[in-house]
């Protein structure tokens, strides 16, 4: 059972480019001479700073939290290390069983799978752990073959499932706590259609509500989106409203033009002014929502996102919040993600 399993050098490179450790490649896009991200050297970090109990926490050997470890693990995934399969299948075994703990140890009644005071609930709000629990326990389900494991897997997955169509409010939300709660919310109804797609029963109602507040989040009548539960940073609230347009075959909406439209510009795209983790989760989100609808709005934005990617990547090539959440180990996992994601490889509702 899950339950019981548990280059280059930075003197040269500093040289040569002058950056020193800890620092940015760079910080505008439009003007980094690199195209490219390094994808090897952020895996390789992410994998040595995991715990030896599975878990991730912010930084090397943190302590760990299920939101960092599941955004982790949905990283190991996309780049395709299941647990049974890839260079890192012991790495994503291992945070399965990390999460799936979590789940089993958590109160039936309970909405929450983590105790309170992590980074990522101080800015995301108290329900994101179950939140990016059910997804990653949804995309790990499709690696695994029929029997145990698999079983165990869904079983916490359901326990998941309950848990977020309980907090969901008359509105449609998962949250209204934390810093910039809209990407909570997002993250819930991720959740909610990874659980779908794996054939674990998800209330039609709750995934139609869920749409429906994400895409209220655009006013066609003033033109523009609201900030309340997006910290006033207009970019988390766009990122939400796509990826629910997108689900909801509602491409051709104000709400999802206007998205499409403002994440074109680079003001826009800057949200909060500098790069925190809600910026490199609404990359992720806003990645996945243009590679779904695929075409030439996501040739452009993949190639803006990389840039930017490869502008901000640090010298050891991961990634690191600069406000809010300033998690290394969460931001370069959001990062990893985004850069893993082509149309053909976003899982796909039911």
């Amino acid at each position: 059972m899950l339950i019981r399993t548990i280059a280059v050098s930075t003197v040269v490179f500093s040289v040569l480019t002058g950056a020193q450790p800890g620092t940015p490649l760079g910080s505008n896009p439009e003007g980094s001479a690199r195209a490219e991200p390094d994808e090897v050297r952020p895996l390789r970090w992410l994998v040595q700073a995991q715990n030896e109990n599975g878990g991730w926490g912010s930084e090397t050997n943190g302590a760990p939290d299920v939101a960092t470890t599941a955004l982790s693990g949905i990283a190991l995934l996309r780049l395709g290390h299941t647990p049974a399969s890839g260079e890192y299948r012991d790495a994503t075994r291992k945070a399965l069983t990390f999460v799936i703990r979590a789940v089993e140890r958590a109160p039936g009644a309970d909405q929450f799978i983590q105790p309170p005071g992590t980074l990522p609930q101080r800015k995301l709000g108290r329900g994101i752990d179950t939140f990016l629990a059910a997804q990653f326990l949804g995309e790990a389900m499709k690696s695994l073959p029929p029997g145990e494991d698999r079983r165990h897997v869904q079983a916490a997955l359901q326990l998941c499932v309950a848990k977020i169509q309980a907090a969901q409010g008359k509105d449609g939300s998962f949250s209204h706590d934390g810093w910039a709660p809209v990407l909570s919310s997002a993250f819930a109804v991720g959740g909610l259609y990874a659980a779908k797609d794996v054939g674990v029963p998800v209330a039609a109602e709750s995934l139609v509500k869920s749409d429906e507040y994400m895409l209220k989040g655009y006013d066609a009548k003033t033109k523009q989106f609201r900030t309340e539960d997006s910290a006033g940073v207009a970019l988390y609230q766009a990122a939400g409203v796509l990826g629910s347009a997108q689900r909801a075959g509602k491409l051709n909406a104000p709400s999802s033009v206007a998205a499409r439209e403002h994440l074109a510009d680079e003001a826009f795209v800057r949200g909060f002014g500098t790069y925190g983790g809600e910026e490199h989760v609404s990359y992720m989100l806003s990645t996945e929502a243009f590679a779904k609808a695929g075409g030439a709005d996501w040739s452009k934005w993949s190639q803006s996102i990389r840039k930017r990617l490869a502008a901000i990547q640090r010298e050891d090539g991961t990634w690191r919040g600069d406000h809010c959440i300033t998690s290394t180990a969460f931001c370069t996992a959001a990062s990893l993600i985004t850069l893993a994601i082509r149309p053909a490889s976003v899982p796909r509702p039911m």
